[in-house]
């Protein structure tokens, strides 16, 4: 039943349900099947042989094979070949490119980081903090007094002429520490 040439549907794997045609015996339970599967290798437990039986000669080539399925109505696998890419492999920087690329860099800190303060020089924000207040030395100071009667039209009075500040109890440092005492016995624990 397992001979060269026999059409058959291969009933596991990837290609389970395909047709396909041996294409050698390479022994008693493994042969070479080729056709709407892949090219390659099979048990003999995973084909179920069909009927029908073509004339094909050992190991023959795709191009073989595939007429012979065209002849019945079959279409055979075509796979394409994958190109190879290349693959550039990394160089080593020299050292004068490993110098270049260090400079880069100081130059980017030194941009982006703060400068460190020198004895004697401010730093920008220092003077910028200096510029403000200069600026706000300049504005005249609204008078008091006006204020006062313009927050007394309004309704608007401050708590701090009504009320008259409170008295504060001091406690005795005895007593303090009489109370620091009952708190230190518990930490000891």
């Amino acid at each position: 039943m397992i001979e060269i040439g026999r059409l058959v549907v291969k009933t596991a794997g990837r290609d389970a349900g395909k047709k396909g045609v041996i294409i050698d015996i390479l022994d008693d339970k493994f042969v070479l099947v080729d056709g709407e599967v892949r090219r390659r290798k099979v048990n003999v437990l995973h084909l179920e042989p069909l009927a029908q039986v073509l004339d094909i000669k050992k190991n023959a080539s795709h191009e073989e094979i595939k007429k012979s399925l065209d002849e019945i109505g079959l279409k055979k696998r075509e796979t394409k070949p994958k190109q190879k890419t290349h693959k550039p492999k990394k160089k080593r920087k020299t050292p004068e490119q490993l110098k270049v690329q260090k400079e880069e860099k100081r130059k980017l800190r030194d941009i982006f980081m703060p400068k460190k303060k020198v004895k004697g020089e401010k730093t920008d924000l220092e003077k910028a903090v200096e510029h403000k207040d200069e600026h706000a030395e300049h504005k005249p100071e609204p008078d008091k007094e006006h204020a006062h009667e313009r927050r007394e039209e309004k309704g608007e009075h401050s708590k701090e002429h009504e009320e008259a500040p409170k008295e504060h109890k001091e406690v005795p440092k005895e007593k303090k520490a009489e109370k620091k005492k009952p708190a230190q016995k518990k930490k000891s624990k």
